[in-house]
């Protein structure tokens, strides 16, 4: 079925959406920082009046709700990442700041059910990044379907959508599609404040007010379901030594909640398994390494008890 069919009307709400992470690996990077910003569909249908020249880059909409949160990502930054996000590790533990866990996943939640639905999240290079990432950090907690309830787009193919309306193709080098780059192309200089998740959604929402009409239209015939999008990396979990479950049976919890579409408006979510990081060893185990090592022992005596009777002499 395709995403559009499953689109119950126009989407009310755009959701700008960006993260900050820890950088390298690629495989696994953990979120450092996250900014949503909500706006009313009507704010974009009827965008307020310019304030100065037609090159500088429209106001955000007075009516707006923002969540921007810092977490503690549990890992080391890169060092590359910590230069250009200004954030590292050391810092966010000691300013306090607590890991993606579930209540910061009710906050999501809450934050989301204020807004009028359909919700759409917007972000760039979203299929690539953003959305990808914020789907592993769920399927981490157990929580993969959280925000089933949700849509989402890549501005990046809306804004080339909307570049190839407006005429044919630019001629000659290839064109950077980075954030920096369209608001630049679009407002004559750089975005302020690059790199921090306000910052980033608040250069999102400039270049998506350029044409938003159009981009609002695009959006309705293209967004498509939040729980289409597979996580960015591999996750293991497990419910925990107590619980008596087998392997298989986590799995298939996991499985089912995972394609299990939720009602964000109840109140119960199911409880999250604990990741595994290192799987504990069985007791069978645990006596393998002593026996192992007590025969070498006895090996390395009798060798030279052996050597020694016969030495000449002795």
């Amino acid at each position: 079925m395709c995403s559009q069919a499953l689109l119950p009307g126009p989407v009310q709400t755009l959701i700008f959406l960006d993260l900050e992470a820890t950088g390298l690996p690629f495989s696994q990077p953990k979120i450092t920082e996250l900014c949503l910003l909500a706006v009313h569909r009507c704010a974009l249908e009827s965008p307020p009046a310019p304030r100065g020249p037609a090159s500088m880059a429209p106001p955000p909409p007075r009516v707006v709700d923002k969540l921007s949160l810092c977490v503690a990502p549990g890992k080391a930054c890169s060092p590359a990442a910590s230069e250009i996000t200004g954030l590292s590790t050391v810092a966010l533990a000691a300013h306090g700041r607590q890991r993606f866990d579930t209540n910061l996943v009710d906050l999501l939640l809450a934050f989301l059910r204020r807004q009028p639905q359909p919700w759409c999240l917007v972000a760039h290079n979203g299929d690539r990044y953003d959305f990808p990432l914020l789907q592993a950090e769920l399927a981490l907690l157990g929580l993969a379907s959280a925000l089933d309830g949700a849509f989402c787009v890549d501005s990046i193919a809306a804004l080339k959508a909307l570049e190839q309306a407006c005429g044919p193709p630019q001629q000659g080098p290839w064109k950077s599609y980075s954030l920096g780059s369209i608001y630049t192309r679009l407002y004559g200089q750089a975005p302020p404040d690059s790199h921090t998740a306000e910052g980033d959604v608040l250069a999102l929402l400039s270049v998506c007010q350029w044409r938003p009409r159009a981009l609002l239209q695009w959006v309705d015939a293209h967004a498509r379901p939040f729980g289409t999008i597979k996580p960015m990396y591999g996750v293991t979990a497990s419910t925990g030594t107590n619980s008596g479950s087998s392997a298989a049976t986590t799995t298939a919890l996991l499985a089912r909640a995972t394609h299990t579409s939720p009602h964000l408006g109840g109140s119960r979510r199911p409880k999250a398994p604990t990741p595994v990081k290192d799987p504990e060893p069985s007791p069978a185990e645990g006596l393998l390494a002593p026996l192992g090592l007590l025969a070498l022992v006895t090996v390395a005596v009798a060798t030279l008890y052996g050597l020694f009777l016969a030495a000449p002499g002795q």
